[in-house]
């Protein structure tokens, strides 16, 4: 089949997205290729229409395993044979895996930069019939990006080992200086560029002053209708935003990386289906999301880069019609993100304790571990070495960026149970037919040795099984535990560690110091570049956009929130029909409608000025405006 009878047939797409026809000539011809489409414009087709259409398969380098995961789900759906290489110790032998790889007659092939720190994985898979290498998330090979990995300089080896197979690297976003990394570090041999505006002409950029940010939000929803994501910086706010909302007649649940996947999935369809209106989330949400009528985007906090908030507000309106986005600030905030972006990078001292610590507990000796997987419980650990979570995350993501080590985190978390009651009470408590006594029929019927020692269970199984939230997993738990009939020692988290250098802590982590420092520098840039761009308040801020990516923009949008885009004439987008819908319904005071839409005083002054020149309104004794009837 040809190009367009394989996106008919596969995707059910009459048409490709602009530019996917021309990067998919380019790869078919053999050429070096670079790809910048927006967020939304259909990367991965880019590469898996090739692997359709060529002997052996494409070889996809992505930074996650859950992306990885997904994206194999999703082709495999529709009929196209791929998979990706786990880390799981429990999965099959690396060596196994490379087997199906070369021989199984797969299409797209998944793997993750670390692999390539692997000298027989490197020598095994130059053996391969690979048609195409594919760089998903390019920039990441950038240390100008927003998301460096060292790993991914790695990937150049594979042009020494494989010349005659063509590149594709495809990003989002990236600045001059990234493309030019890019291009060099996967030594590209003069590629072709591909890159379609950043111009989101249908988007209107808001930036708004708030110091009762649910309020402000609350207005914004009753203005703006239709499917909105808002995006919060800790989880406890997505869903404290999501009660509120909730609470005021709209529909919202809340998305972040605490729920389980069948969760996500989930909430994620009832969203896509409109079962649901609003979503609230941390930035754990967006990645492969694909809704094209999203209205409203709004940050309840700050954005830690322009690159970040450029993604995240693209995915509203990509329908092609109006949609607006809105980023909510104070004077706290500013201080807030400096804080919280410090606070991402733990120091040298603290690096190696966590390190060594790592070793001992996983008894990896001097000079071993380069090449194994291991599992250790999250919990366990961190109660051993006194430990946050968060602090110890942080520092595996610097091992990470090093190539020390690639870890994940396992999608199904444990609880450790231990009968507390005889097995007749709980007979008469399972009578009692509620959410508790469910749970504990199920687990006595799972697991035949409850009543003997203390047994793991798998939280997601039996959600699942009960088609029960983890909330009400977590209160029954809690409940069983009261009525003396369980007693349970915590959440368990199972993290698959895979050592890609020996152990040798005086040279291990050698480069971390000058990582840490360089990764702070960059961050600095960030920051300063996403402080600028929200407090520049004179400038067009779709200009300022286009502007960080090296795009210019010719003229004022005269959309946005910024000053200059505020001229006398001007009225915002969408904001005539919305005032002259509510006063047909009833007159309204310049407050009233100030409480229900969120505008400047002055936006009302040439739209009044005209209606009642043309005697389309008028003000009554009460000193509302009505409309006229005809």
């Amino acid at each position: 089949m040809n190009k367009e009878a394989l996106l008919k047939t596969y995707w059910g797409f009459e048409s490709f997205k602009p530019l996917q026809e021309q990067i998919i000539n380019s790869v078919l011809s053999n050429n070096d290729t670079i790809a910048l489409l927006p967020t939304g414009g259909g990367k991965s087709i880019c590469y898996q229409i090739p692997a359709l259409m060529r002997e052996g398969f494409v070889l996809v380098i992505s930074p996650l395993i859950a992306l990885m995961e997904d994206q194999v789900n999703e082709l495999k759906s529709i009929g196209v044979k791929s998979m990706y290489f786990e880390s799981n110790p429990n999965s099959i032998s690396l060596s196994n895996q490379l087997d199906n790889a070369i021989h199984g007659n797969y299409k797209v092939v998944y793997i993750s930069p670390e692999r390539f720190s692997n000298p027989f994985f490197t020598e095994q898979i130059k053996n391969a019939s690979i048609s195409l290498i594919a760089v998903d998330e390019a920039h990441c090979i950038s240390e100008w990006g927003f998301d460096f990995r060292p790993s991914y300089r790695k990937i150049g080896i594979l042009r020494s080992y494989l010349p005659d197979v063509p590149i594709l690297a495809l990003t989002a976003s990236a600045t001059l200086e990234v493309k030019r990394d890019i291009e060099t570090e996967l030594k590209l041999t003069n590629p072709f560029y591909f890159q379609d505006s950043l111009d989101r002409h249908n988007i209107a950029y808001n930036f708004l002053n708030s110091k009762a940010k649910f309020k402000t939000i609350l207005k914004l929803l009753n203005e703006n209708r239709g499917s909105s994501i808002i995006y919060c910086n800790s989880r406890k706010q997505t869903e404290l935003l999501t009660k509120f909302i909730n609470q005021n007649k709209h529909k919202a649940s809340y998305f972040h990386g605490g729920l389980h996947s069948y969760e996500k999935k989930e909430r994620l369809k009832a969203w896509q289906e409109e079962r649901i209106t609003h979503m609230i989330a941390t930035n754990a949400f967006g990645m492969g999301i694909d809704k094209s009528n999203v209205r409203t985007v709004i940050h309840v906090s700050l954005p830690e880069s322009i690159e970040n908030y450029y993604q995240e507000t693209g995915r509203a309106g990509r329908d092609g019609n109006p949609a607006n986005v809105f980023l909510l600030t104070n004077n706290d905030d500013f201080i807030e993100l400096k804080e919280r972006i410090h606070s991402q990078f733990p120091n040298e001292i603290e690096l190696k304790e966590v390190y060594k610590n790592l070793c001992n507990f996983l008894q990896i000796a001097y000079g071993e571990g380069q090449g194994s997987t291991y599992s250790i419980d999250l919990v366990e650990y961190c109660k051993r070495y006194q430990i946050s979570k968060k602090k110890l995350y942080q520092s595996l993501v610097q091992f990470e960026k090093i190539g020390v080590l690639s870890w994940y985190e396992s999608k199904s978390k444990q609880l450790r149970l231990k009968s507390k009651s005889k097995p007749e009470r709980i007979i008469q408590f399972i009578k009692s037919e509620t959410t508790s006594a469910k749970i504990i029929e199920y687990i006595i019927r799972k697991y035949s040795n409850f009543f003997i020692r203390p047994i793991n269970v798998k939280i997601q199984t039996i959600c699942y099984a009960l088609k029960i939230s983890s909330e009400q997993f977590v209160e029954s738990i809690k409940q069983l535990k009261q009525e003396n009939i369980i007693d349970f020692s915590g959440i368990s988290t199972t993290l698959y560690l895979s050592f890609q250098v020996p152990r040798e802590d005086q040279y291990t982590l050698r480069p971390v110091k000058e990582l840490i420092k360089n990764l702070i520098i960059q961050k600095n840039k960030k920051l300063d570049s996403i402080i600028n761009f929200i407090t520049n308040d004179s400038i067009c801020k779709r200009k300022l956009l286009l502007g960080y990516f090296g795009e210019d923009l010719m003229s004022d949008c005269l959309q946005c929130s910024s000053v200059s885009c505020k001229t006398d004439d001007h009225i915002p987008l969408n904001f005539r029909s919305k005032i002259i819908e509510l006063l047909k319904k009833k007159p309204h005071s310049i407050l009233e409608l100030n409480q229900k839409l969120y505008f400047k005083p002055q936006s009302l002054e040439s739209l009044f000025s005209e209606l009642l020149g043309k005697k389309k309104i008028s003000k009554n004794s009460n000193h509302k405006y009505y409309w006229i009837d005809e």
